[in-house]
């Protein structure tokens, strides 16, 4: 019986001095009698703590902080404005009055406990859920001011510069006042006013429809220049037709005056021989080319007779000629 006792006695001390954590959690001791709280930090297993203390826990993983109209958010949509720039174009009067758009931001942090800071964090919070609650505050805060700092067009533009801005901001702020460290800061969504937004979408058409024109014109001289170098070449061509044509008419009225030339230069050689064959004189010849004048006639047939002149030679005897 004395042993069955030692063994009960045995096993209700260990069950007050152990205590476990789970693999993901973080553990600090405090003493629930005194109030103290021991700065060493405990993860994940069976610890032996003492019948006096308990584990204040907190999470050993990254946790995420979502800002957005999505259900199950952390908090909603970070309301804030943008900086002013009033020689964008897009600017309207209420951006310049106010210094900037309005504008909300969807976003997403994540962040985790730094061990050797988590005794301040449960001195200054008292809990991890008030922890969390603070770092929301602080990141919203950071996220908004950080975006005022920005043009409207930069959202667009210079968007992963803003991004690593936030984040080295909320760094700071988190590590400083709420003694967490921040890992990651991701832009979700980035919504602005309707008028705003119609007023950007008018100049990015007008914009386009710049380039549109510009690139039309560009076509239009590229057309225009084809149909001179076509008139050009036309012009060319028909000149180099005119003037081969010219050259052609030419070279065949040399070769028809040639021609005749030789002709005629033929029948004088020829006329020449027949008339000191026939023994002709000048007169005689004169009557021959009359008779070959009407025989050439149109409409003459059969022989012509014609009287000549006596002449001298191989034909004296004949006083008539029949040709």
């Amino acid at each position: 019986m004395f042993g069955v006792g030692c063994c009960g006695a045995c096993f209700v001390l260990s069950f007050f001095f152990l205590a476990s954590l789970g693999p993901n959690q973080y553990g600090i001791l405090r003493n629930w009698v005194t109030g103290e709280v021991i700065a060493d930090v405990y993860r994940g297993g069976i610890h032996v703590i003492g019948p006096t203390r308990t584990f204040i826990t907190f999470p050993a993983t990254q946790m995420t902080l979502l800002f957005s109209g999505e259900p199950g958010a952390d908090k909603g949509v970070v309301e804030t404005r943008t900086g002013a720039d009033h020689g964008s174009g897009y600017d309207d009067d209420t951006d310049a009055n106010s210094g900037g758009q309005p504008i909300s931001i969807s976003c997403a942090l994540q962040y985790e406990f730094v061990t050797h800071l988590l005794k301040d964090v449960y001195l200054d919070f008292g809990s991890y859920e008030a922890s969390r609650q603070r770092s929301i505050l602080l990141a919203s805060n950071m996220v908004s001011n950080t975006a005022q700092e920005f043009t409207p067009q930069d959202f667009w533009t210079r968007r992963q510069e803003i991004a690593q801005r936030m984040l080295s901001r909320i760094q700071e702020v988190l590590l400083r006042d709420a003694k967490v460290n921040a890992t990651r800061f991701e832009v979700l969504k980035i919504d602005f006013a309707v008028r705003f937004e119609d007023s950007i979408t008018a100049v990015q058409v007008a914009e386009q429809q710049k380039v549109v024109n510009e690139y039309d014109q560009q076509v239009q001289a590229v057309a225009q220049s084809i149909e001179v170098l076509r008139a050009e070449n036309q012009a060319h061509i028909t000149r180099i037709g005119a003037q081969a044509e010219g050259l052609a008419r030419q070279q065949v009225a040399n070769a028809t005056r040639d021609g005749f030339n030789m002709k005629q230069g033929m029948k004088a050689t020829k006329y020449v021989q027949l008339k000191h064959a026939l023994g002709f004189e000048e007169v005689q010849m004169g009557q021959y080319f009359k008779i070959k004048s009407v025989q050439g006639q149109e409409g003459q047939s059969g022989e012509v007779v014609v009287g000549i002149p006596r002449v001298r030679g191989p034909m004296a005897a004949s006083p008539k000629t029949e040709l």
